[in-house]
């Protein structure tokens, strides 16, 4: 019950901090990184994404939509969705040079919290 009030919370205060943006994100690649740490890199291309890959090899490409700033994922997110890994949100913000990216906020099996940043390659 706890966790459910600090993800309604958590996306409370998304929604009030972050501005409304207009444009969908751009088709390409988004490096994703945690503090200073690569990740892997995630494929968008129109409504499909692919990864996160770590070596250049995807699973697979699944749907996805955005909605009110808010990703909703239709699929896995490598290991950010499993091994105890959990996608709590995920919100679009503005990236270096005014582009859009997005930061994914996961909750891992000990019940912290860690948020990935992902901006265009």
């Amino acid at each position: 019950m706890t966790s459910c009030r600090i993800c309604v919370a958590a996306a409370g205060v998304a929604a009030i901090v972050l501005p409304a943006y207009s444009a969908e994100l751009s088709d390409g690649a988004y490096v994703c990184t945690l503090s200073s740490y690569m990740i892997g890199v995630i494929e968008i291309d129109g409504d499909v994404y692919r990864g996160p890959a770590f070596d250049g090899e995807y699973e697979g490409d699944y749907p996805f939509t955005v909605a009110d700033n808010v990703i909703l994922w239709q699929g896995p997110l490598g290991g950010l969705s499993s091994g105890g890994n959990r996608v709590v949100s995920t919100v679009l913000k503005k990236a270096v040079g005014g582009s859009i990216g997005f930061d994914i906020t996961i909750q891992n099996e000990r019940g912290n919290f860690q948020t990935i940043s992902c901006s265009p390659e």
